[in-house]
């Protein structure tokens, strides 16, 4: 496992959080954040599958209103796919 500072893979992998937020796309940047973050883990060995599909969703919509940090990302990347 590779850790990055004091954070593991998917603390690393919430940056993709900075990617959502910084609105450097005309349009997906929500998908564009996800898909960096998960193709991160991929590569890593974390195993995703599609039923992670709504809670994702929900999650880049928190972030888009402002109710969801990187932190609480990697949070919830870790509670679902540990």
């Amino acid at each position: 496992m590779y850790w990055y500072a004091s954070g593991d893979l998917y603390d690393i992998a919430a940056y993709s959080f900075h990617i959502a937020q910084a609105q450097a796309f005309l349009d997906g940047n929500k998908r564009a954040a996800m898909a960096a973050g998960l193709a991160f883990l991929k590569l890593n060995g974390v195993k995703t599958n599609i039923e992670l599909t709504m809670p994702l969703y929900n999650a880049l919509i928190d972030i888009a209103e402002r109710r969801l940090d990187c932190e609480g990302l990697a949070v919830l990347l870790r509670d679902l796919l540990a």
